[in-house]
């Protein structure tokens, strides 16, 4: 009975989280708090979609905004200190900067299943590392 009780309770606590509104996109949920940064997730979700990264199995990405963009992308315990997938977050990361964020610098926040940040890698953004 008390484990049903406990279940009962974390349930109610994670369906209370709030996150943001949310866009879903084949199994992928894009999160914003500001609606102000609405057409920015609709874009991520199209932009993830086309890449292949919305593949049906469950994601979950935020995007924040304070001094600059945040995207914030839940993994799984332990792929923090993997140094080749830091690689492909960087490249992730300036592709969104590119593409999603008008080139500029972002933070890109490797975040636990409540979206606690664990990591965050500073991505410097297209505009900086690309000249004309």
């Amino acid at each position: 009975m008390k484990k049903i009780i406990i279940l009962l309770i974390a349930g109610i606590i994670v369906s209370c989280s709030n996150y943001g509104e949310k866009i879903t996109q084949d199994g992928t949920e894009v999160y914003y708090e500001d609606p102000a940064l609405k057409e920015m997730a609709e874009a991520t979700a199209g932009y993830l979609k086309e890449m292949g990264f919305t593949d049906g199995t469950p994601k979950s990405v935020q995007i924040t905004k304070d001094s600059m963009y945040n995207f914030r992308m839940v993994v799984q315990e332990g792929v923090e200190k993997d140094e080749n997938m830091e690689v492909s977050f960087m490249a992730l990361g300036f592709l969104l900067s590119k593409e999603i964020f008008d080139g500029e610098a972002i933070n890109f926040q490797l975040c636990d299943n409540t979206f606690a940040t664990i990591k965050s890698i500073p991505i410097e953004g297209a505009k900086t590392t690309v000249k004309n």
